[in-house]
């Protein structure tokens, strides 16, 4: 069965660096169609999320798995991600394929499987956004939400959008949102930004256009900027009957 790229390896391509502008509008009969004011949008965004000391998200994410005869199947999942300054990070998934735990105090990063029991530890470079890069480079682990770290990490891959567009304003949730959408090879995203002096996502869309089936990821964003953080909920503690296991590297794992 065929899985839907990670929201990762999708919106890579599309990330912008932090304090970027976009480019002047180009002419009418010129490609990529991009709006200024809409790149400047994401920008914003991505530079508010990381100037945030402290944020719980919660999210409602559904997924679409292409079978081998072409047809989809869509599954549920909730995840939360708790973050303490650059270096410490909780999150977790929990849904209809599977149910992971990721613990993250600076030092070390654990995976926790709290149905089977089993659970690895690597040590970690000292700030959450280099812990993504390595978790995801070299054991092809994503993270849940990672890419809410990842917005306006590369000036260059501006090059990768062939349509930056405003839909309109959107209530998502209760809250006044707008709406944007982007397009790049392979892919259409949209994405949902409160209206209001702190950009944060209500929503993403993310459809893999070079699949005939156009199989979708999205999710629906809920937002506490004080939470209740404590120390301790980010190191992880195994339990009676834990399992330590190792954890293979990305090339030892014969593509799986």
């Amino acid at each position: 069965m065929k899985t839907q790229p990670s929201v990762f390896c999708l919106m890579f391509p599309l990330l912008l660096a932090p304090g970027a502008r976009a480019e002047e509008a180009p002419a009418a009969d010129a490609t990529p169609i991009i709006n200024p004011q809409v790149v400047d949008k994401l920008i914003d965004m991505g530079n508010y999320l990381r100037s945030l000391s402290k944020f719980q998200v919660d999210a409602e994410v559904t997924l679409d798995t292409v079978l081998e005869t072409g047809q989809k199947i869509k599954s549920e999942a909730s995840t939360t991600l708790k973050v303490l300054g650059h270096d410490r990070m909780y999150a977790r998934t929990e849904g209809d394929v599977r149910t992971r735990e990721f613990f993250y105090n600076g030092k070390k990063l654990t995976q926790y499987s709290p149905y089977l029991k089993y659970y690895t530890t690597v040590d970690a470079p000292p700030r959450v956004s280099e812990t993504l890069h390595m978790i995801e480079n070299h054991y092809g682990i994503q993270i849940p939400m990672e890419d809410l770290f990842l917005f306006g990490s590369d000036q260059a891959q501006i090059d990768a959008l062939k349509e930056a567009l405003y839909v309109g304003p959107s209530t998502i949730k209760g809250q006044l949102c707008d709406h944007l959408a982007f397009r790049q090879e392979g892919v259409d995203w949209q994405l949902w930004i409160t209206r209001s002096e702190k950009p944060l996502p209500c929503k993403l869309v993310i459809t893999t256009t070079d699949e005939q089936s156009f199989p979708e990821y999205s999710a629906v964003y809920h937002w506490n900027l004080k939470p209740g953080l404590q120390e301790s909920m980010f190191t992880f503690k195994p339990a009676k009957g834990d399992v330590a296991i190792a954890l293979k590297k990305a090339a030892d794992q014969g593509g799986e």
